[in-house]
């Protein structure tokens, strides 16, 4: 499957491509360019041991940029890996469900940090497919443990949620998949809301290995696109950042 790591405009209408803060802050965002799964386990699977230990040393935003993906030689639409402030104002109050909002803040680095994370994102594009996305944000001393916590908690009670949208208003219903085998301690999950179309499903794969939270976000619009993040691709990118911090 051919890969381009890029920026494209895919001529889904403005509902779908802005409306949803479940990909808001999943794409590279503003900032400065720097240079197969196992099966899965139960969704109700407990706590790995590991998550209650303490976590690796921290990545500083250089090193995640080493440790993310490879990419392509650059072209007309080529978008490097970028580094993003860890919070972005307001997004988060956006979300009407407290769990959904805590959920979507943890994954993506929007909450408060003492001290704050290092957060670098990827944006990723097939061929005719709306695309996908990384957001590698690092946390000091035993952060990325508390914020991992924190995506379990707002994930066992978020189902459905609303949010602002340029000419109407998002409504998204989050389904729970099986947890994968990756990283430290892994989730899997999908945001669904209706369009005029199709079906607007954003798969959620969240990962922690060590101190550092992996989040990929794929993006399906009316069942005409790649459903899931490619898994090589999450196995080769928790790989990097083992390797990042050993």
């Amino acid at each position: 499957m051919a890969i381009r790591f890029a920026l494209r405009t895919s001529g889904v209408p403005a509902l779908v491509a802005v409306a949803t803060l479940a990909v808001a802050g999943c794409g590279a965002g503003p900032g400065k360019p720097a240079s197969e799964l196992a099966p899965p386990e139960p969704a109700s699977a407990s706590v790995p041991p590991s998550a209650v230990a303490s976590a690796s040393r921290p990545l500083t935003a250089e090193q995640l940029v080493s440790a993310a993906l490879p990419q392509e030689s650059p072209d007309a639409d080529w978008h490097p890996v970028s580094v993003r402030e860890p919070q972005v104002s307001g997004r988060e109050d956006q979300v009407s469900d407290p769990a959904c909002r805590q959920l979507l803040a943890a994954a993506h680095a929007w909450r408060p940090s003492q001290p704050a994370p290092s957060v670098v994102g990827q944006t990723f594009n097939w061929k005719d497919d709306n695309g996908g996305a990384s957001t590698l944000a690092s946390y000091g001393n035993s952060g990325a443990v508390a914020v991992f916590a924190e995506v379990r908690e707002g994930l066992s009670t978020c189902r459905y949620y609303e949010s602002p949208a340029p000419t109407t208003t998002y409504k998204g219903t989050v389904t729970v998949d099986p947890a994968p085998r990756l990283g430290d301690e892994a989730v899997q999950f999908e945001i669904t809301a209706p369009t005029e179309v199709g079906p607007h499903v954003t798969q959620y794969t969240v990962v922690r290995t060590g101190s550092v939270i992996a989040t990929f976000t794929k993006l399906s619009v009316g069942g005409r696109d790649i459903r899931a993040f490619p898994p090589a691709m999450i196995a080769q990118q928790i790989s990097l950042l083992q390797q990042a911090q050993s």
